[in-house]
Formats: structure tokens, C-alpha cells, sequence
């Protein structure tokens, strides 16, 4: 918002205004005189808007709205220094700089023009912008969050009309796995439109897309968020891979489900860790009697750890 003053009058209007064509757009004003007018300023007076270029182009009049080049509202009255106005069903030959000018008893007449006083540009757009998707943990912005938080997804998009606002709705994939304990909240401010999804994340929601569609003068844009979500090792199993018989080769390979990947190690109940550390694969080549036993695997990264166990029971070679 820019105000300019000269000689006790001045103007507060946004330096430049977005709109989709065949929408409206919502210029917010005010405005101030010297006081040596205050006497001829009325509710008769006359709020005028002009398309600024070579020759200066009266566009809209306050005393007819919808006989102008632009029609809508202007709002409040001329004695609340209110300009504020709506204009309807942009084209991109509205595309523009402009400045309002009030006429009032007297000799009030003045015009709020460059050099001196702050003009709006309006820039008319064919299509709306995607929305913007944005991901929050213990409010703050993330790109991956942790299991068993409480997240939320934020999806805005900006506001053209104020009085035609866009909607917006989610889809997710996959549907079945986070749908159900989702709640979502839609607000809006001056400028932007959002639509929050609230929820608490599990490892179920790993890799899941959730888009957020946006509908603005029948048209529709998105954009979609994939989370990446951190947790601790679950699932973890132990296959034995090999023949378990004397003179043979074994080996017990270890595996689980974790973000980030988990770190492997292996201990038997009579021996603690195996020494040097083997990784998910633990290989016994050569095989003997004195290798049956149980052998643990535990998977850890920074979130938990989360143990398993084998028996490996090595038959006689006949």
C-alpha cells in the first residue's frame, strides 16, 4: 500500500492489483483533501476513475457505475474519504495504470496523478496460478516431518475476486490408508484463500500424495505435496538363506521398513555384538554344530530400534 501527499491531500492504494479476465478486481482506497475544501466536500461529490497513457481516459464514474468503459461499485461515501472500488468482468485490454480524481462543490477538483501521487496498475490474467502447498510441524515449515506428530498442510491460493472467492479441495493417494482421521479447516484473509488438513502422521503416510485443486472462474489448477515422513524401524524380519548342515555356507539376512534406513547389527545370547559389525547379512561359511543357536538382529536408526530373533539349528552331514 502506497500513500502520497501533496498539500493536504493524499492516497493509500496498492501500487499494483491482480485480476482474472472476466472477473473482478477490489481496489482498496482512501483518501485525504486539504482542509481549506472540507466545506465543498458532499456525498454529491463525484469519484472518478481514469485510465492513465498519452490522453487520460475516464473509465469509471461514481454517478453511473454501469454505463463506464469499467463498471462495478464504489464503495462507502465521498465524506468517509473512502475510493475503494470494485470493477467487474476484466479484459486484458484493461491491463493499465490508473488514478482516481474527485469532483466536488466548488473549486474541489483533483486529480491523484503521477508524478506526484500513487497510481494502481491492474494486470489482468487469463489463468489463475497453481495453489501453493505447504507442510507444517510444531508451526514450522518443513520438508519431512516425524512419525506420531501432529502436521499440517497448508494450501492458499491468492484471491482475485473478493466477492466470487475460489474453493478449494483435497484428494489424497492412496485414499484408504489417510482419509479417515483427517481434519480439515478452510479461512481466508485480504489476500489469500487457504484450506488446512490436520492430522497426526504414522509411517502410513510415507510416499502419499495429497493435492489440493483449486477453482477459480471455472477454472481449475493444483498442485500436489508427497510426503516424506521419518520413523523408526518396523517389520523387521530374519530369513536364513542356504542350507543349515555341516560344511555348509549360512546366511541370515535382515531386513526392515525405517526412514532413514536402519543400521544393522547381530549378537548371539552366549557371545554379545558379533564382531566386525555385518550389515543386514550375517554369513557363516563353514558351518558346525557349535553355530546353532538364536542370533538377534537389531535394526536402529535415530528414531528407535526394534530387535528379532532366529534359531539356527545346524544338522549333522550324513
Amino acid at each position: 500500500m502506497f500513500v502520497s501527499v501533496l498539500c493536504g491531500f493524499s492516497i493509500s492504494l496498492p501500487e499494483r492489483v491482480e485480476a482474472l479476465e472476466g472477473s473482478c478486481v477490489f481496489i482498496s482506497c482512501t483518501f485525504q483533501i486539504d482542509q481549506t475544501y472540507n466545506a465543498y466536500l458532499t456525498d454529491s461529490a463525484k469519484r472518478l476513475w481514469y485510465k492513465d497513457g498519452k490522453d487520460a481516459v475516464l473509465v469509471f464514474n461514481s454517478s453511473s457505475p454501469d454505463s463506464g468503459l469499467l463498471t462495478g461499485e464504489i464503495f462507502g461515501k465521498p465524506t468517509e474519504k473512502n475510493c475503494s472500488t470494485r470493477f467487474n468482468n476484466l479484459k486484458p485490454t484493461d491491463n493499465g495504470s490508473y488514478f482516481f480524481r474527485l469532483e466536488g462543490n466548488g473549486g474541489l477538483k483533483w486529480s491523484y496523478r503521477n508524478p506526484d501521487f500513487s497510481q494502481v496498475e491492474i494486470v489482468v490474467r487469463a489463468s489463475p496460478p497453481n495453489p501453493t502447498v505447504l507442510l507444517f510441524q510444531d508451526q514450522q515449515e518443513v520438508m519431512e516431518v516425524t512419525e506420531g506428530k501432529s502436521v499440517t498442510l497448508s494450501c492458499s491460493i491468492k484471491i482475485f475476486c473478493p466477492f466470487h472467492p475460489p474453493s478449494l479441495t483435497w484428494s489424497f493417494s492412496p485414499e484408504l490408508l489417510i482419509n479417515a482421521n483427517i481434519t480439515e479447516q478452510q479461512h481466508q484473509s485480504q489476500t489469500h484463500y487457504y484450506s488446512d488438513l490436520m492430522f497426526t502422521v504414522t509411517h502410513h503416510h510415507h510416499r502419499a500424495e495429497f493435492t489440493c485443486t483449486a477453482t477459480q472462474q471455472q477454472i481449475t489448477t493444483h498442485s500436489t505435496r508427497q510426503l516424506h515422513v521419518q520413523y523408526a524401524p518396523k517389520n523387521t524380519s530374519v530369513h536364513i538363506y542356504g542350507a543349515a548342515v555341516e560344511g555348509h555356507s549360512v546366511t541370515l539376512s535382515c531386513s526392515s521398513e525405517a526412514n532413514p534406513a536402519a543400521n544393522y547389527s547381530w549378537y548371539r545370547h552366549t557371545e554379545g555384538d558379533l564382531e566386525p559389525p555385518t550389515g543386514p547379512n550375517l554369513t557363516i561359511s563353514n558351518t558346525n554344530r557349535s553355530h546353532s543357536g538364536r542370533y538377534y538382529c537389531s535394526a536402529e536408526n535415530q528414531h528407535g530400534a526394534q530387535n528379532i530373533s532366529v534359531l539356527l539349528d545346524v544338522q549333522c552331514k550324513y
